[in-house]
């Protein structure tokens, strides 16, 4: 299914004027009650509306993304984005796409994915950054995480449920490793020995734990991915 850029424009403007209809028609101030609708996020609105157009469904058979492989070229963006201008330049050579057609694609392939049957228990390894990278207030800010703290991965975070294979990103020993604990019912993207979790994903931290073992110095930090809240598709 091709959804263009244009075609999600016009669902999100139509999603604007209905919330601005609402707001004028039931006078949205202090002392006034809000409906049900009022309150649901424009986010549940936009998921909503595209579950009701037939871009979502409820029944799900794909295991994958279409992009799966090609998402880790785009990661920056979400990152720091150092050049916003090539968000509209085409990036994927087989599908003739730009980043933010991508992501749009992408983003509407995960809600379509098959639920996982069971509990996966997956890695990923972020390799030590020097003062120098640019990446290091992030880096540092990561490192410093604790047991109940919630982290925001903004990137597609590409996992492996092999450890040895998810620490060749440790290239010298230091660095993160996350052991992350996927719920059944989750929508995650599997090809191969391979698995992404969608962009902006959230997950709680369960613990942390300094390892050092002969060339290794890094720290293991145990997730659990939070399944996104999607109440709307209780209401299509």
């Amino acid at each position: 299914m091709k959804i263009s850029f244009n075609s999600l424009k016009r669902a999100v403007t139509t999603i604007k004027s209905h919330i601005g209809a609402q707001s004028v028609k039931s006078g949205i101030f202090p002392g006034v009650s809000k409906t049900r609708k009022e309150k649901e996020l424009f986010c549940h609105q936009y998921w909503r509306k595209l579950a009701e157009e037939g871009r979502v469904q409820q029944s799900a058979y794909k295991e994958s993304v279409s992009l799966h492989s090609d998402l880790n070229g785009i990661n920056h963006h979400f990152i720091l984005s150092p050049y916003p201008e090539q968000m509209n330049e085409v990036f994927n050579g087989r599908f003739r796409l730009t980043p933010r057609e991508m992501i749009t694609k992408t983003d509407i392939e995960f809600k379509n994915l098959k639920p996982i049957s069971e509990q996966i228990t997956t890695y990923r390894c972020i390799g030590e950054k020097p003062e120098f990278f640019s990446e290091y207030p992030l880096y540092q800010k990561r490192l410093a995480v604790k047991k109940g703290d919630i982290i925001d991965m903004k990137e597609y975070a590409y996992t492996s449920p092999e450890a040895e294979f998810s620490k060749n990103w440790l290239p010298n020993g230091k660095g993160i490793l996350y052991e992350i604990e996927i719920p059944a019912g989750a929508r995650v993207s599997v090809s191969g020995n391979e698995i992404v979790t969608p962009r902006s994903s959230k997950f709680l931290c369960l613990d942390t734990k300094r390892i050092k073992h002969e060339n290794e110095d890094y720290l293991k930090v145990k997730l659990r991915y939070l399944k996104p809240d999607e109440q709307w598709r209780k209401t299509t």
